[in-house]
């Protein structure tokens, strides 16, 4: 055989390999930007939950006569408000103490401290949340959310702003960075809490699992392997409260240096399969 021509093939398979290669990472990258994406949308919209259900009373937190009481769903998390009577701002700590499993079997310890200058379902009130020590299920939370109630929708339903910042979410040696301007939109269950439906029915723990959240938005951050990312909610993320996983939406995801890929979490089925497209090529991810 030619020298010249054995060395062209040699040329030629090494770079078909380093072409593979870097498909691979590619894809890779962008898997690993949607995979921590989820992570932080999922903790994040736990923690709004958790906040609901922990003023999700037919009175008002200006009207609340008991400074503390059990989380609706569990009976080791213990909520707490200060000062009581009519005056903002007040401090509601949401404690877990050194572990404590809700309903919902996940276990989460530390506290989530927010801090309200008014009533939580009244247009303008502004809930600056912040963290100590909390855990949920493996991730160690770290960094500020600050909610606004922002009135209803053209369809009627509750919304409101989230501007995360600072956040730092870690698990092992693994950490996630992130800033991130939200809208939430409660889509469904906005009508029921707790302890009432709209004609006054009790309804217990089916008050609160009855909700459906919506997310959209954009987010920067660092993924688990420190690369840097962009994010943006092109079809708004359906969050169920009675579902652990995002089951409907779609986001791009762009790690710099990378092309973007389309993340599209389903059609609405409560389960953890979701894909990625880059390029014209789908793949499978777990959340």
């Amino acid at each position: 055989m030619d020298k010249k021509f054995a060395y062209s093939l040699i040329a030629l398979a090494a770079g078909s390999m380093m072409l593979i290669s870097g498909c691979k990472k590619f894809v890779h990258e962008n898997m690993k930007a949607a995979s921590n994406s989820t992570v932080v949308i999922s903790t994040f919209n736990d923690v709004f939950e958790q906040l609901n259900a922990a003023v999700s009373y037919e009175v008002a937190l200006d009207q609340m006569t008991n400074p503390s009481w059990n989380l609706h769903g569990t009976v080791c998390a213990n909520v707490s408000l200060d000062p009581l009577g009519a005056s903002f701002p007040k401090t509601l700590t949401i404690d877990y103490g050194n572990g404590c499993i809700g309903s919902d079997g996940v276990w989460r310890s530390g506290r989530i401290i927010a801090v309200f200058d008014g009533n939580f379902r009244d247009e303008n009130t502004t809930v600056n949340l912040s963290f100590e020590n909390y855990l949920n299920g493996q991730y160690l939370v770290v960094g500020t959310d600050s909610i606004t109630n922002t009135g209803n929708d053209g369809n009627g339903k509750p919304t409101f702003t989230e501007v995360q910042r600072d956040v730092k979410i870690t698990w092992g040696l693994q950490e996630i960075l992130w800033q991130a301007d939200l809208v939430r939109t409660w889509a469904e269950g906005d009508t029921t809490n707790f302890t009432t439906d709209t004609i006054g029915g009790t309804l217990g723990l089916a008050g609160l699992q009855d909700d459906v959240f919506t997310i959209t938005g954009t987010a920067i951050g660092n993924d688990s392997n420190t690369h840097p990312f962009t994010l943006e909610v092109t079809q708004g993320l359906s969050l169920p409260t009675a579902c652990q996983w995002i089951t409907e939406g779609m986001m791009i995801v762009n790690p710099v240096n990378y092309n973007a890929g389309t993340v599209d979490y389903g059609d609405g089925d409560c389960n953890r399969q979701s894909t990625i497209e880059v390029d014209g090529e789908v793949f499978n991810f777990i959340q």
